[in-house]
């Protein structure tokens, strides 16, 4: 079943996202492990908006939606981005905000259209 927000692109069946997020919150802090830089598995949007792993981002994330309506128009299937967060980081300590947050998203989107349109014989 297709995502809500895919009823603004009705001849799209699903959207595919790989991504990995760098920046604060991304990594494993027990491990120090840093964090992969390389797209995880392809799995289905089911939001237009991203969260940022930075916990202390308010009202941040990634929006899509806009690429996947620059991919339709383009008749795309697959495409790459990059996009910083949108939200304010607070302070830790839970006081102002204090700047911008600045967790970037790499991202591979993957549109699979309904059968029988354009862009299967492309």
């Amino acid at each position: 079943m297709a995502a809500e927000f895919l009823k603004a692109f009705p001849i799209l069946e699903t959207v595919l996202i790989e991504s990995w997020q760098e920046g604060a919150g991304v990594g494993n802090p027990y491990t120090s492990t840093p964090p992969s830089r390389t797209y995880g598995l392809p799995r289905p949007l089911t939001t237009p908006i991203i969260s940022c792993a930075n916990r202390n981002c308010g009202s941040g994330g990634f929006d899509v939606f806009q690429d996947i309506a620059e991919m339709v128009h383009e008749k795309l299937i697959t495409k790459e981005f990059v996009k910083v967060c949108l939200g304010d980081e607070r302070s830790p300590k839970g006081g102002k905000l204090s700047r911008d947050c600045i967790n970037t998203l790499h991202y591979r989107l993957t549109l699979k259209y309904e059968p029988g349109h354009w862009s299967e014989k492309n």
